[in-house]
């Protein structure tokens, strides 16, 4: 391919996607909200159901993600230490492992183990958490591997090594510890499938219900103006903190961290690791009524299982390439940056509304009744993650190296494809990793953008809740976790070759 052409494909054809997943819909609902010109049915009030249940959201999410970073702290510690995550394979398909496996399965597992009246409200936060941190554990990891270094070795003359971490490197990190928590927050704010399973009805809940029941779009716009608050303070929060935190970068010094470790903290992480992979996956093992159902299960959901996955695998990947174009782009980078993040911040019963106002159509059928239209909810629901990615990817580059190509004549797509990818492509396949495990689970959203070739795993796994099959319910959260393996394989063999050469 001819390098304008490579660039043209590599630079536009994602910004064609930014547009058609995120910015054509957004004109497309403001448009029928306006032609429509109807109140809401219960007036410009909020009810005190509906406030209750905005709270109950709010709270939920808010201390899952004070959980989440307080558990991540034995993985980042982990994590800065190994310096390069890429060098140590095992790690990595580990926490990808971890990741790659929707949290509704895991649910799955911990209501098999906890008894039947254990508290659902403790039961939802364990669950988020015990998913959800691997994500600031990498993020705060690989921050103390770049930034928190010196003060590191200052505490280390007057403390323990677990000290020092908590106490000098901690504290120097609050950049990546806004940005990790504003990930979390986001994704347990606006999720449907754990709740559900731990069988509580939150915000997100409410508003699939009004969306789908209900023919105005004011309907559900109204209700989820609460959300959207509440999701712009939480990116306003987050990038005043990023803004105020200067990062002075210690990469010059990692050759010479020192080698003292903290045992404790290392413990930690592994347990913590079993805690949140291992013990809900054996118990739904354990809890298998026969091995003939998981066959019985492949056999009879193996197109919708091949679908989601395919379509997921493909999402994260589509969103973490538009978010490298639109962090490449200088000129229109922060108007992307922020219409993509404040889109996928919103709940998915608004994103799952207006992809139907955009593309419900009869121009359109060739998107709206294929799969198409399931993979452009992925990426308006998560493409932020993506977008958040590649920021991460751009902070991580070297000036050095990526002025001295642009001095001997390289393009910006050259750029990114051959030093920003390569240097960080264990980085993007994590992001890739999160967005695909999330379009997985994802329901609100594709509830309301159905195709007919398929039904989305997570609505088969939904239904067989609510059946009480727990043969199939078990057999079919088994085969997500399986379908984890092979990536993690893959990952496991190109980063051991990666460190041979």
């Amino acid at each position: 391919m001819k390098p304008r052409a490579f660039t043209v494909a590599l630079l536009v054809v994602p910004w064609a996607v930014f547009v058609a997943a995120m910015v054509w819909p957004t004109v497309a609902l403001i448009h029928r909200c306006i032609v429509e010109d109807q109140p809401p049915g219960g007036g410009f009030t909020f009810s005190l159901r509906q406030l209750g249940l905005f709270w109950r959201s709010l709270w939920l999410a808010g201390v899952a993600t004070g959980v989440s970073l307080i558990v991540s702290i034995p993985g980042a510690y982990v994590v800065g230490r190994l310096r390069r995550l890429s060098r140590h394979p095992l790690i990595a398909a580990a926490l990808m492992a971890l990741l790659l496996c929707p949290p509704m399965v895991y649910s799955f597992g911990w209501e098999r183990i906890l008894p039947a009246t254990f508290n659902p409200y403790v039961r939802c936060i364990g669950v988020w958490a015990l998913w959800g941190w691997p994500i600031p554990a990498m993020l705060i990891g690989v921050g103390w591997s770049r930034v928190g270094i010196r003060a590191y070795e200052a505490a280390l003359l007057v403390t323990s090594p677990t000290a020092a971490f908590l106490h000098a490197v901690i504290p120097v990190l609050r950049r990546y510890v806004a940005f990790s928590a504003l990930i979390v927050f986001v994704l347990y704010f606006n999720d449907y499938g754990v709740p559900h399973a731990c069988g509580l009805l939150v915000y997100p809940t409410e508003l699939l219900g009004w969306a789908a029941s209900s023919g105005r779009t004011i309907d559900t716009v109204w209700p989820a103006a609460m959300s959207v608050v509440a999701t712009s303070l939480a990116l306003l929060t987050m990038f005043a903190a990023w803004r105020r935190c200067a990062v002075d970068d210690d990469t010059d010094t990692l050759a010479a961290l020192p080698k003292s470790t903290s045992r404790g903290l290392t413990g930690i992480a592994f347990g913590w690791f079993i805690l949140s992979w291992l013990l809900p996956v054996l118990a739904l093992v354990v809890n298998l009524a026969s091995p003939a159902v998981i066959l019985e299960a492949f056999e009879t959901y193996f197109g919708d299982l091949a679908w989601s996955l395919a379509i997921a695998v493909l999402s994260g990947l589509v969103a973490v390439g538009m978010g490298l174009s639109l962090v490449a782009v200088r000129g229109l980078r922060m108007v992307g940056l922020i219409w993509t993040i404040a889109f996928g911040a919103l709940p998915g019963a608004l994103i799952g509304e207006a992809l139907v106002a955009g593309y419900n159509h009869a121009s359109l059928w060739w998107i709206y009744d294929y799969w198409p239209i399931v993979a452009l909810s992925h990426v308006s629901r998560f493409g932020w993650i993506g977008v958040l990615t590649a920021v991460v990817v751009s902070e991580n580059a070297t000036p050095d190296v990526i002025a001295q190509a642009r001095v001997d004549g390289a393009t910006r797509a050259s750029v990114l494809s051959r030093i920003q990818i390569p240097m960080n492509w264990p980085v993007l396949l994590c992001g890739a990793a999160v967005v695909a495990a999330m379009s997985v689970a994802e329901v609100a959203t594709s509830s309301l953008v159905r195709v007919p070739a398929f039904s989305p795993i997570a609505h088969v796994l939904i239904e067989k809740f609510h059946r009480f099959e727990d043969g199939m319910l078990i057999s079919l959260s088994l085969w997500l976790v399986a379908a984890t393996i092979p990536p993690g394989m893959l990952l496991m063999l190109a980063l051991s070759r990666r460190r041979r050469c």
